[in-house]
């Protein structure tokens, strides 16, 4: 061929081989929605063309002009210039073949070894699109019994009934969904839409004529590159318009030069598409931007609104990504723990780490692509091929301990807990195992397994906290310890007694082997733990029903569950019983305490002092609130409490079981007994005050937002938040306010009572009784709690003297003259004060007498 010969398109195949838009150019614009005016003028120009009549001298082809390209050693044309004007003509050619039924011809002309000769190598999508469009074989038939044209009288264009081109084959069997998101190949649809609406009526067989190369109707210049010996830097240069790739589209075409890189050291697959066997690096590539990328595409709102599934199939990657790196440097644990925070932000939120970041930490290795493409595999798409998450739970499996679809989509919006992360590695390593060892994991037996494998896994992951990223290593790397073993699990936890798993709550771990022993017992054992751990507060946690039960101590002198057959009935009905008992009253108080005033606190507060204790401080939790602001690492909750495995917590859930045990309790008729309960004691006890007024007063437990309250030998405070650097209140004078207000008007002249509440340590919490206007001065009494005693002052609230009928009264009642000199100013201030009351009782009959000796002032 002569240097810039006019060709037509068919007869550029036999000049290459294949002709290929390489990656650095930018997707194909011709087809683009916002395009239609350049569009719609290329194609009328391309039309003219065809139909013209046989082509003279002096009716010359239309020239496309120039067309640059480089031919590489496999006679392939990587296309520079020309890549729009090529891609719309074999677009075209397509259509014209599918039309006038040549499309057996158009694919023997256009295809070699099973491949599109025109091809995009933008993104792999692209490329996947037009070797599809080739290989199908019924969309010929399906255009002529779908479509049909007529011409609209109105505008006289062509009018579309039924399925238009572009909807035909987006609709077809071999068409992926995720190609929608290819920007090339959407615009192909447009084009061939618009194809179709300009050529759709002309009954000529415009395919003949556009492959006609003795008289050719369009032709371009072709310029191969390589005859000019250009470089590839001065070709890229060239090449002014490339695209960008998207940070999904880099990370992923590195991921792929890297699988490529030891394509060798990965398994080879079964590839139906590809024709047979294929190895791992092409196996990847096809997958991602087929099946996959389908998958994915179903799910592409779930972390975002945008129409893109890049950054939920990121989250999914680099989540692959940080367990393998644990599960690779489990033997490096210093090294790996250090960097391990580096994979994680705020609130176990994963980093948006480099390609150059994650090469840094070694996490591209064999074993992660070989888990990276089974994982993907076992999501893949579902028996109906709907293009939904592949589910293997039963249909009718209680999703209480795991949501397949939920727990996908968390993941893919990076939504997920470090509970929920050990779950979902958890759930699909049982999987994979299976996989490599049963040629179904469909089957029935293996669906019972994975339920008892995840209920376990919930429960030892819902019961333990974790606020670490160490935490999440630890725990992870037991999960795969775990894993590892061959027996199912309940068979693992009743075998292996002295079974230890790190950063696991060793507590519940202990309660699943007991579970576990009860489980394989019978179904009635079964049936009743079950119904137990679905319950919400237990939510899995049910160790201290085996505890009351009296199960926990037998199986910790035995190490196991064997009793006989008599003792077995009775431990089945007592466990029901305490678990009918606890579950009714969380029933009542799911919500909050302060529904029923704090009855279950105050009862069980009878029986001992339950509360859980702040480490290193006269600091408990009274365990009455729902709230958990500043609370969950220390876990000050019920769930604590009655968590077996510490002695001291086992004697403070004896408390519990007391209530449960007492006479009056009754299941079916809670609130009553619980109030009964409060009475009998508050009636003829020996508790001290503190101790008494909390369970007599509901109004105390309001103060303590958080639950948290201080004792000690000097103050009992009422902490509204977690720390004495928040308001507070002190408990005695609290009770003084909850019962003066019954007696406001015997504090006559006095008309209101104001709490004076205080956020520091140097400050301390008091009651004003104020409201009494006497001779130009406001007076008010403010009382205060020592260790021992009370504290009454009276006090002038102006710069005025007292007068002196006012002071005898006062004086008369007990109390004696204080001056106090202010540090700055030496100036002294007076106030009265009495010191001697001990208890909330002599206060108020102190505060009752010295006002109705003040009332006689006022009445003189």
């Amino acid at each position: 061929m002569n240097m810039g010969e006019r060709v037509t398109f068919n007869e550029l195949l036999d000049i290459v081989n294949f002709i290929e838009i390489p990656i650095i150019q930018r997707d194909y614009a011709q087809g683009r929605k916002d395009q239609s005016e350049v569009r719609n003028a290329f194609l009328d120009s391309l039309f003219s063309a065809l139909i013209r009549e046989k082509t003279y001298d002096d009716q010359p082809s239309l020239n496309l002009d120039f067309v640059y390209g480089d031919i590489d050693n496999t006679d392939t044309l990587s296309v520079l210039d020309g890549q729009q004007r090529l891609t719309t003509l074999f677009l075209l050619h397509w259509f014209l073949a599918v039309k006038y039924n040549h499309l057996t011809e158009f694919k023997a002309r256009f295809t070699l070894k099973g491949n599109s000769r025109f091809t995009y190598k933008t993104r792999p999508s692209s490329s996947e699109f037009f070797n599809a469009l080739l290989s199908n074989g019924t969309i010929q038939q399906r255009y002529h019994a779908l479509t049909k044209f007529n011409i609209d009288q109105t505008t006289g264009s062509s009018k579309i009934n039924d399925y238009t081109i572009d909807q035909l084959i987006a609709d077809s069997t071999w068409f992926f969904s995720a190609w929608k998101q290819d920007p090339t190949v959407q615009a192909c649809l447009n084009m061939l839409k618009a194809i179709e609406e300009r050529f759709a009526l002309c009954n000529e067989d415009l395919y003949l004529r556009i492959v006609d190369s003795d008289n050719p109707c369009i032709t371009f210049q072709f310029l191969p590159l390589s005859k000019f010996g250009l470089s590839d830097e001065l070709y890229i240069k060239m090449n002014a318009r490339g695209k960008p790739l998207t940070p999904f589209e880099n990370f992923k075409a590195n991921l792929q030069q890297t699988i490529k890189s030891f394509s060798k050291e990965l398994p080879n697959y079964d590839l139906a598409a590809r024709g047979g066997v294929v190895n791992g690096y092409e196996y990847f590539i096809h997958k991602i931007d087929t099946d996959w990328a389908d998958l994915f595409w179903t799910y592409r709102t779930v972390g975002d609104k945008h129409d893109s599934y890049d950054d939920e199939l990121m989250n999914f990657i680099r989540l692959i990504i940080l367990y393998q790196y644990v599960i690779d440097t489990k033997n490096n644990d210093s090294k790996s723990e250090d960097n391990l925070n580096t994979f994680f932000g705020q609130k176990a939120k994963l980093q948006h780490l480099t390609i150059a970041q994650y090469t840094k930490l070694n996490c591209f290795t064999p074993n992660f692509v070989t888990n990276l493409i089974a994982l993907l595999d076992l999501l893949d798409l579902d028996d109906y091929h709907n293009h939904h998450l592949k589910t293997y739970l039963p249909d009718a499996y209680n999703k209480t301990h795991y949501s397949e679809v939920s727990m996908f989509e968390k993941v893919l919006a990076d939504n997920t807990s470090y509970p929920e992360k050990l779950r979902f590695y958890a759930f699909y390593r049982f999987l994979s195992k299976k996989l490599k060892s049963a040629n179904s994991i469909d089957a029935n037996d293996i669906q019972s397994e994975l339920v008892e494998w995840i209920r376990v896994i919930y429960n030892l992951t819902e019961n333990t906290i974790f606020n670490t990223s160490k935490d999440f290593l630890e725990a992870l790397l037991s999960i795969e310890k775990l894993s590892k073993f061959d027996s199912p699990i309940l068979d693992i936890l009743t075998n292996r007694p002295g079974l230890v798993l790190s950063r696991i709550s060793e507590d519940q771990l202990v309660e699943e082997k007991i579970k576990a022993h009860l489980i394989l017992k019978s179904d009635d054992w079964k049936n009743a733990i079950l119904q137990a751990e679905n319950h919400p507060f237990f939510n899995g946690q049910i160790g201290c029903l085996l505890n009351f039960s009296g199960i926990l101590e037998y199986y910790r002198n035995h190490n196991n569950c064997n009793w006989d057959a008599f003792e077995n009935n009775s431990l089945l009905d007592t466990f029901k019983k305490y678990d009918q008992s606890l579950g009714s009253v969380f029933n009542l108080i799911a919500a909050s305490s302060s529904d029923i005033e704090y009855l279950w606190e105050r009862a069980t507060l009878t029986k001992g002092m339950y509360f859980t204790k702040k480490k290193s401080y006269d600091r408990y939790n009274l365990l009455s609130t729902r709230l958990f602001k500043n609370n969950i690492n220390r876990d000050h909750s019920w769930k604590r409490l009655l968590r077996i495995g510490s002695e001291t917590m086992e004697i403070r859930q004896s408390y519990v079981k007391a209530v449960l045990d007492d006479p009056d309790f009754d299941a079916n008729d809670i609130k009553p007994s619980l109030q009964s309960i409060c009475d009998v004691v508050l009636a003829n006890n020996d508790f001290d005050k503190w101790r008494e007024y909390l369970i007599q007063y509901p109004q105390l437990f309001d103060y303590c937002e958080q639950g948290f309250i201080e004792i000690s030998e000097i103050e009992v405070l009422l902490l509204w938040q977690s720390q004495r650097n928040h308001y507070h209140s002190e408990l005695y004078t609290v009770v003084l306010d909850i019962q003066l207000k019954d007696e406001l008007e015997k504090l006559m002249p006095f008309s209101n009572l104001e709490y004076q509440y205080v956020k520091s340590t140097q400050e301390q919490a008091s009651l004003k009784i104020e409201g009494w206007n006497y001779a130009n001065s406001n007076y008010y009494f403010e009382i205060l709690k020592a260790p021992e005693n009370f504290v009454i002052q009276f006090k002038n609230g102006s710069s005025n003297d007292y007068p002196q009928k006012v002071s005898d009264v006062i004086e008369n009642n007990g109390l004696q003259r204080e001056y106090t000199k202010h540090e700055e100013t030496g100036d002294e201030a007076v106030h009265y004060e009495i010191t001697s009351l001990t208890s909330v009782d002599d206060v108020i009959s102190q505060l009752i007498q010295t006002c109705s000796s003040l009332r006689s002032i006022e009445n003189e």
